[in-house]
């Protein structure tokens, strides 16, 4: 082995043995006395490769990773905060400024830090509960200050690997419908955005009851002012606790009214295989075609994917019946919903804000992507990026093409041949619960006071959300709400046309038309929401409460921990009472 030969004082030792299937075995390196490496696998040989591996990166700069530049032939484009060390201003659409000493492989101990990151704050939240910690497919983002490993956070992370049913489609916008880990833990990203925009509407509303008051106390104007409901007792460890929650967006400056990000904030995705679609449609043995494809103009190459209802796997959307409508699935027409590759490579020019963000802040945009397995270098740049990158053009700045960085886990997951769960769970951060969702139906699973219960990451409450941000937020002038969901979305004008040149790409490279869900699960209407059903970290829109000011998000400075059911038909999530089991 090479690390014994560079080394040989290593140390190699087993620590654990009884973990989940693809990481059963733990072995613990040491090299120098001191420095200490771990890797995970399910045989105790492949745990002992990644450790050995783990240390080569970090000590000798050694990457195993599959993605190398030199091999199939990708450069960095140099872009904004898609990339390290980007431009603060805005970024040219599609920019293809070329910068030679930057490449598309992702520093792997920084990789590993990702990925270990997500994997433990999964195994936290989900600490005893044995029949919903079951996955097939993880994903999670994390936040990053640049490159800097202290700095990162998990924001969101979810399981999942189906989609609802046609006869459970909703006309008010109140079910999930693609249960898919990776499109589950981008909405709970979305949910954090909105978040962050509270926070700005409740400093506003601070600084608007401080001025108004005559004899309000002095106090620090470097804290955050802590609003206090009346009746409610002040908690001294408020202020400390704003302080930790940092506003990620810079207000509006000059000849724009949209918020942006804050310069070397970075968001990473997370899962623990290639998604589903075009980057993962290929052989793992094929060892000897990893640096290229061989086969670059195959047809198949590139074809945009649909998931099938209530099943694993993808179809290309050319082998499907064209629009979809909503008698037509009621009557039995499969509903088929596009694939996790294309869906991230729509990300990657939309942004991972959604339409409705996109009218308040700008397009937020992936700065990697780390797999935990099959991650195959010219078929996953070609599924997020690649196949459209000579086609699109004409998008509205400050929207573009976006290449994120990528890279490989070196404790890899094993295939995974149990079978999939028919639910998914989602956390976010500062949440006081793990959701649990019924793939199928597109709902939470049943409790006892509520059997219609919809989720946090539906699109209507999106909506609700949106329009309490709208309302209280400043430097926005000129948005409303529209009467319906769809006339919402579609006033933003520069997303919309972002998304026909997205669309009009895939058409000009004859990998097919982008396929739409019927047009009428959004023609829904805002529902007011009660105060009880509201979520931790939403508040009722202005006018529609008696002046109340909504309490700062709590925290999770505590693990979030999802007890073991009382019985085989009962389980206790956060603060939501689940019955049944909906794998069943």
């Amino acid at each position: 082995m090479l690390l014994h030969e560079l080394f040989t004082d290593a140390h190699f030792e087993c620590v654990s043995s009884d973990g989940l299937q693809h990481s059963k075995f733990t072995v613990v390196v040491t090299v120098n006395d001191n420095q200490r490496f771990e890797g995970t696998g399910p045989s105790k040989k492949m745990a002992k490769n990644a450790a050995a591996k783990a240390a080569l990166a970090s000590i000798c700069n050694i990457s195993f990773s599959p993605l190398q530049q030199s091999k199939f032939g990708l450069i960095s484009a140099g872009t904004s905060n898609g990339s390290i060390g980007g431009s603060s201003g805005v970024a040219l659409n599609g920019d293809n400024s070329f910068t030679q000493n930057k490449n598309f492989e992702l520093p792997q101990t920084f990789a590993d830090a990702v990925g270990k990151l997500v994997i433990e704050k999964f195994n936290e939240v989900m600490k005893g509960s044995d029949v919903y910690s079951r996955r097939k497919v993880l994903a999670g983002f994390v936040m990053t200050h640049g490159y800097d490993v202290k700095t990162a956070r998990v924001i969101s992370l979810a399981t999942g690997t189906k989609c609802v049913s046609g006869e459970h489609m909703s006309v008010t916008g109140s079910v999930i419908n693609d249960s898919h880990a990776e499109i589950i833990a981008r909405r709970g990203l979305m949910d954090f955005f909105y978040s962050q925009l509270d926070l700005l509407c409740q400093q506003t509303a601070s600084v608007t009851a401080e001025e108004s008051s005559v004899s309000a106390p002095a106090h620090d104007h470097n804290m955050p002012a802590v609003v206090v409901s009346p009746g409610q007792e002040a908690d001294p460890n408020a202020p400390d606790r704003q302080a930790r929650q940092e506003i990620i967006f810079n207000k509006p400056g000059d000849g724009t009214n949209l918020y942006t990000l804050k310069d070397g904030i970075y968001f990473h995705l997370y899962i623990n295989t290639a998604p589903c679609g075009d980057a993962r449609v290929f052989s793992p043995h094929e060892n000897d075609s990893m640096d290229v494809d061989k086969h670059p103009n195959r047809k198949a190459r590139g074809q945009l994917r649909t998931k099938v209802e209530s099943g694993e796997g993808t179809i290309p959307v050319k082998s499907s019946d064209g629009i979809q409508t909503w008698d037509g699935v009621l009557q039995g027409q499969r509903l088929l919903t596009m694939s996790c590759s294309d869906k991230i490579s729509r990300w990657n020019v939309l942004g991972l804000q959604g339409s409705l963000l996109a009218s308040i802040i700008e397009p937020i945009y992936l700065h990697s992507i780390v797999l935990g397995s099959l991650l195959h270098p010219a078929h996953m740049y070609r599924a997020i990026c690649g196949r459209i990158e000579s086609a699109i053009q004409g998008l509205p700045p400050p929207y573009r093409l976006n290449k994120p960085k990528l890279a490989l886990m070196t404790s890899a997951e094993s295939r995974n041949q149990t079978k999939p769960p028919n639910f998914s769970i989602n956390w976010i951060t500062n949440g006081t619960e793990v959701e649990i969702v019924n793939s199928f139906t597109g709902k939470l699973i049943n409790n006892n006071t509520n059997t219609n219960k919809m989720s946090r990451l539906s699109k209507q409450s999106f909506y609700q959300r949106y329009s309490t941000v709208i309302a209280g937020l400043p430097g926005i002038p000129f948005r409303e709400v529209k009467p319906t969901y769809f006339e919402t979305k579609m006033s933003v004008a520069e997303y919309q046309q972002a998304k026909r040149e997205l669309f009009a790409a895939f058409s000009k490279e004859d990998l097919g038309e982008w396929l739409k869900k019927p047009i009428e699960q959004d023609q829904f209407t805002l529902i007011v929401a009660k105060e009880s059903d509201l979520g931790p970290q939403q508040t009722l829109p202005q006018g529609q409460q008696q002046q109340q000011q909504s309490q700062p998000p709590p925290y999770a400075n505590q693990p979030q921990t999802v007890p073991m059911p009382a019985d085989a038909n009962t389980a206790t999530v956060g603060n939501v009472s689940s019955i049944g089991n909906c794998s069943k």
